[in-house]
């Protein structure tokens, strides 16, 4: 990487300038940003890759942050194209998913902050099917979105914008007016192109730092634990960095 693109990604992860943030709706994506289960889905799309002689490297440094059907387009065999776009599959596919808990745990403070926001101003956009996404939240005792836009509701995945323009119309909100929290690049230009106030990259290990600075992620923080949330009586929240 050169010098300009390391002080490029320093001062994304930084983001001291961006702040405060005010806004009047939170939109979460979910796996990597509010609950971590890249190892399960990373596990799992490897167990496919070497039943279906698909290169796993190749497929996981394009899908994190996608729907499962746009995946399965791209690389699924022909001969099973029809198959494995059917609800059927997917489900079973997600299932299996699912129904693996080994190695998911919450990114810090996501259970505080979740308890904090009121429900007419946070929404999640998610890639993962609906049944998936209810089932997660309730493994990790956390409270049900009161907006939850999934694979199973949007015709074009992330990099559209579609869910999380979605999400805001939904919460009676311009998408201007809301924050988006990303931690995948597809994720981050969905975010961007719905025309967010800004996107805050979730610096949480399910891709390299210098992916969400090039995606356009700012600023960028590994927890909610690094900022604070002023829910202001006049409808708007007030985002800042947390001062150590």
């Amino acid at each position: 990487m050169s010098p300009h693109n390391l002080t490029a990604t320093a001062a994304a992860a930084s983001g001291a300038s961006a702040f405060p943030i005010r806004c009047k709706g939170l939109l979460f994506d979910m796996d990597g940003t509010l609950i971590d289960t890249t190892p399960i889905v990373e596990r799992h799309w490897k167990i496919w890759c070497e039943a279906h002689n698909v290169p796993y490297e190749k497929l996981i440094a394009t899908s994190h942050g996608r729907p499962s059907f746009e995946i399965m387009k791209e690389w699924a065999p022909d001969h099973l194209q029809e198959e494995y776009q059917t609800r059927a599959y997917l489900d079973k596919l997600e299932g299996a998913v699912a129904n693996d808990l080994d190695g998911m745990f919450l990114i810090p403070g996501t259970k505080e902050l979740l308890k904090t926001v009121p429900k007419s101003q946070w929404a999640v956009v998610t890639s993962a099917g609906y049944e998936m996404a209810v089932q997660r939240f309730q493994q990790m005792d956390l409270t049900t979105p009161p907006i939850l836009v999934t694979a199973s509701h949007v015709t074009r995945g992330k990099p559209h914008p579609e869910g999380y323009m979605s999400a805001a119309k939904q919460l009676g909100l311009d998408s201007k007016d809301c924050v988006v929290f990303e931690d995948a690049p597809a994720g981050i230009r969905a975010g961007l192109a719905s025309g967010a106030k800004a996107v805050i990259g979730m610096n949480t290990g399910t891709m390299p730092l210098d992916h969400l600075v090039e995606a356009g992620a700012h600023p960028i923080v590994k927890s909610f634990d690094e900022l604070t949330f002023s829910f202001l009586p006049d409808g708007w929240i007030e985002i800042n960095k947390r001062v150590a």
